[in-house]
């Protein structure tokens, strides 16, 4: 019998060739691991690079609409609130005793004219949050009567970071609170305000009757909600039941 005939050699033989037959598999899976591991992590790159571009664009559109806002405020301000002011100066500096009654109404009216423009510069851009900070024109929005409130529960000392997340942050107050009053049917609205470590974490809540939120239809005052939010880079969650209210959860993460 011949050396290589030997069923030893060939038992040999055939582990022999297993073993590399396995080491060889190993390899291959090895360099598909890799290749895969590093298909996934150009993926990861590609997103996270897609995603930093839409949050910059977002931020972007809501800076242009801001600064919009704070010229079209300022003009209305200056050009239409200071010049009733002075009609009503001049009004007051007349001598006209039989006309006492009219002078009042025309008084009464212009007032209201330049309660309606403050309104209107307010709602187009809240200049006191410059001056005041957000804290202050939170608690301005607060209200309280035997039929309806809305209460703030905060620390009055708490950093919300630059000022572009304070008019995002009042805007998203301004649309939650619009949204329970028209919709929810309550007469409660709940404003918590928290820091823990690092983070600031709002909690909008009313006590309505809810929202389905399996089957909830983003109008334009949630997606501009999400929008804003996304701006600033805050992570937020509605939460919802039948008849016991809706929570906007949101969480201030500072260099996210």
């Amino acid at each position: 019998m011949e050396k290589w005939q030997d069923p030893n050699v060939i038992i040999l033989w055939i582990v022999i060739t297993l073993i590399l037959l396995v080491v060889l598999i190993l390899f291959i899976s090895y360099l598909i691991k890799i290749s895969y591991k590093k298909d996934i992590e150009k993926r990861e790159l590609v997103f996270n690079e897609k995603l930093k571009s839409e949050r910059e664009m977002k931020k972007a559109i809501i800076t242009t609409q801001e600064n919009e806002r704070k010229v079209i405020a300022s003009e209305l301000h200056d050009q239409i609130s200071n010049k009733l002011n002075l009609v009503v100066l001049k009004l007051n500096a007349l001598d006209a005793n039989s006309f006492n009654n009219e002078i009042a109404v025309i008084k009464d009216d212009i007032k209201t004219l330049i309660k309606k423009n403050r309104d209107i510069t307010h709602y187009l851009f809240p200049v006191e949050i410059d001056n005041l900070g957000l804290f202050l024109c939170i608690k301005e929005l607060c209200y309280s009567s035997k039929d309806f409130s809305i209460d703030l529960y905060a620390e009055e000392n708490i950093d919300f970071g630059t000022k572009l997340v304070e008019h995002q942050l009042y805007r998203v107050i301004q649309e939650f609170i619009t949204n329970s009053i028209k919709y929810s049917g309550g007469n409660q609205i709940n404003i918590h305000i928290k820091k823990i470590k690092d983070n600031v974490t709002i909690l909008l809540s009313d006590n309505g009757v809810g929202i389905d939120l399996d089957n909830i239809n983003k109008g334009l005052g949630i997606n501009n909600t999400e929008t804003r939010l996304s701006a600033i880079n805050a992570i937020f969650k509605y939460k919802s039941s039948k008849n016991k209210g809706t929570r906007l959860i949101i969480k201030l993460c500072p260099g996210k």
